[in-house]
């Protein structure tokens, strides 16, 4: 039967070698993938404003209270 140092070894190299793979993977983006990444993310923020401009702004219509003495 195996240990639990020796299983303990085996998940560490198996998330070592899968974490090495994603950073290779990510690397060789070429420039059109970045472009398009960028694209989307400015689309993604010009929404996130539009949907967020059409909110009253609280208290934007409410006559300021004043605090008695």
């Amino acid at each position: 039967m195996i240990s639990t140092e020796w299983l303990w070894g085996i998940g560490i190299l198996i998330l070592a070698a899968a974490l090495i793979y994603a950073v290779m993977r990510n690397r060789q983006r070429t420039a059109a993938e970045k472009q398009l990444t960028e694209a989307a993310t400015k689309a993604n923020y010009r929404a996130e404003e539009r949907k967020d401009s059409g909110r009253p702004v609280p208290g934007a219509g409410e006559r300021a209270q004043t605090m008695p003495d």
